[in-house]
């Protein structure tokens, strides 16, 4: 670490930048145990709460719903406040709220229970979208543009190796005592509980951070912001290949989860070990994704991982057991590495410093729209054919998502 700091950064600011990596890599930590304790398993606590199909897919879309109308208003909100970071924390606190009211779902009457979780989440991802919107744009002034890929690279190694040891554990919890339904609903509520402890400490490291690489700025003007950022060539570029290949991905999140337990059949132990798997790889190929976008940039990069992650549909039709698909898990950990890292480096290469915030703002906006339409329409084309011919045409959705970037990447050569 410190040969390597010698080499990139100056001594006056090596100090801060090794501080804000520790507390970066453990806000990072921290939030990975937060969301493990809630998000893994939470569609088949839908399916445990009687929940079917439609409430799998209606738990994709409507958060994506939630944050359009959240994102832009909540940065400009942002903007306003006298302390930016204080406001952020409050965010962040507001959200944890609703893990703790997910505690409360299964005393609601029988009928009511599934569409109440699936309401709580989708509101809770207004809090959620502004926040994560923020922070894109607070790791662009944290870390400067040279260690910024290493600085993501090094966190998400940290937070891929919290997230298979938290897995296993809080797994093999749910199976010694989650002996019945209605026992393992209990454990889940005690999850939920402590994910809202977990949250008010990780909320403590993110006040931790220090900006670096730019002097505050005055609040938006959002007209004037939005006219530029729509008049930016090389980010309007990227913005097209994402939402292209966005739309492919999350059209096949709610068809992985209903797959993998209507289908296969899988417990809470088996979508650990389907985890698990994929965080494994995820971990050893954080450091390769790193130095390819280094060498090749980023958008070879993510022509490279998003045809990758078009092959991960193919390869759930392929697996006719549980075994097979974990086995898969290993190619699809591999570019859901690469994906993960190249897009958010690659926002933030075409994000000019000056209004990067609403750069930003814009992309996780649009990208809500189509987080909010792709699951709908999987389920729409699930319910008119099979899982199969669904999965299928993800992977075409993503291949085309692919393929902009690609052809994104030839037309730069050309150039």
């Amino acid at each position: 670490m410190k040969s390597i700091l010698k080499r990139l950064l100056p001594s006056s600011y090596k100090d801060i930048y090794e501080k804000n990596m520790y507390y970066f890599i453990t806000n990072g930590i921290l939030f990975t145990l937060v969301v493990n304790l809630y998000k893994p398993f939470a569609q088949k606590f839908l399916y445990r709460l009687g929940g079917g199909e439609t409430h799998v897919s209606l738990y994709n879309s409507l958060p994506g719903l939630i944050a359009l109308f959240g994102i832009i208003p909540g940065v400009i909100y942002m903007c306003k406040a006298v302390s930016k970071k204080k406001t952020l924390s409050g965010i962040f606190l507001f959200s944890r709220f609703f893990i703790l009211l997910y505690a409360f779902v299964p005393f609601l009457p029988g009928n009511l229970q599934p569409i109440t979780f699936v309401i709580i989440t989708a509101l809770m991802n207004f809090p959620e979208a502004v926040s994560s919107t923020a922070l894109q744009s607070v790791t662009a002034d944290v870390f400067g543009e040279r260690e910024r890929a290493w600085a993501i690279t090094s966190k998400n190694r940290y937070t891929t190796i919290a997230n298979f040891l938290s897995l296993i554990m809080l797994s093999q919890l749910l199976n010694v005592f989650g002996t019945t339904n209605e026992k393992t609903i209990v454990i889940y509520q005690v999850f939920f509980v402590l994910a809202f402890i977990v949250g008010l400490i990780e909320i403590l490291t993110f006040k931790r951070l220090k900006e670096t690489t730019v002097e505050p700025q005055a609040c938006i003007d959002v007209k004037k912001s939005i006219k530029e950022v729509f008049s930016n060539k090389a980010y309007l570029g990227f913005l097209g290949c994402s939402l292209t290949f966005h739309f492919g991905w999350q059209m096949g999140w709610p068809l992985f989860g209903i797959y993998q337990i209507e289908y296969l059949m899988a417990d809470e132990t088996w979508l650990t070990i389907l985890s698990v798997t994929s965080s494994i790889v995820m971990f050893f190929s954080f450091g390769y994704w790193s130095k390819i976008i280094e060498k090749k940039g980023n958008n070879y990069a993510a022509a490279f991982a998003t045809m990758g992650m078009a092959a991960t549909p193919v390869l759930y039709v392929l697996s006719h057991n549980l075994w097979v698909l974990t086995g898969s898990g290993l190619i699809m950990g591999f570019f859901t590495a690469g994906t993960t890292t190249v897009l958010l480096s690659y926002l933030l290469e075409v994000s000019p410093e000056k209004n990067r915030i609403m750069y930003v703002a814009v992309h996780a906006t649009l990208t809500n729209v189509t987080l909010f339409i792709a699951p709908l329409i999987g389920d729409v084309v699930l319910k008119a054919s099979n899982i199969y011919i669904a999965l299928l045409i993800t992977a075409l959705m993503r291949f085309i998502g692919s393929m902009t970037f690609m052809n994104r990447t030839r037309l730069k050569r050309a150039v």
